[in-house]
This record gives structure tokens, sequence and C-alpha cells, in this order.
């Protein structure tokens, strides 16, 4: 397994790990959604299937694996600054230690794997 593909492991498991937390601490109330824990997860049962076939994609170097590295290190990218800003908005979840490890963790590792997808960019030739 090449670098990349474990980077782009590791920051799935980063974010599946947050979202395990997020049901813990009721995101969807953070964000306002309707439907409780039975729509948070059906969507994360989505998410989770298409970050997957992203990643089969990666790891198998398809063509549009390139686009689904990029994808799933801005989508991992993105729980930092969105945590950051519930936090200066006054909310209270994920403040503790192994939470905030995490959402730090899913930012440091999406940039890393932003900057070793642009480096293998050429590998990415097979099939869609």
């Amino acid at each position: 397994m090449r670098i990349l593909d474990r980077v782009a492991a590791l920051n799935l498991s980063l974010v599946m790990a947050h979202q395990a937390d997020a049901a813990y601490w009721k995101e969807w109330e953070m964000f306002g959604l309707p439907g409780g824990i039975q729509l948070f997860t059906l969507f994360n049962l989505a998410a989770f299937l298409l970050l997957l076939w992203l990643f089969s994609a990666v790891i198998s170097r398809k063509r549009t694996g390139l686009h689904g590295s990029f994808l799933i290190a801005g989508l991992s990218g993105v729980v930092l600054p969105i945590h950051a800003a519930f936090a200066l908005a006054g909310f209270t979840e994920f403040h503790l230690p192994v939470s905030i490890a995490v959402i730090i963790g899913t930012f440091v590792t999406s940039i890393w794997q932003a900057i070793l997808t642009w480096r293998a960019r050429t590998e990415f030739t097979g099939g869609v």
C-alpha cells in the first residue's frame, strides 16, 4: 500500500471517528437539522458510501481517484473550520481532548493528503 493510500485511509478513519463522536454530541442539533439520530445515521451511511467509493478509486489509481482523493481531503479538511466556528459561536460540544485531537487530526491529515495527491497525480491514469 502506497503512502497516499495509507494517509487517505487514516483520513477516512479520523472522519468516521469524528462522526461517531458527533453522534454522542448530537451534532445535528448544532446544525439545526430535523430528524435526530435517525436522519443523522442515514446521512452518515450515504456519506461513508460515497467516501469509500472515492477511496476505492484512489487505491486502484483510476482517473477519478485523483479528484476523489482531493474531494476526500477537502471534505475532511472542513471539519476543523466548521467546529472552530461553532466554538466561536459559543457551542460547548466537542470540548474533550480526544474530540479536539480528532478534529485537528482531520485537518492536518487532509493537508498531508492533498500534498501527496498532487505529487502522485501522474499515477492516476487507469479507467473511470
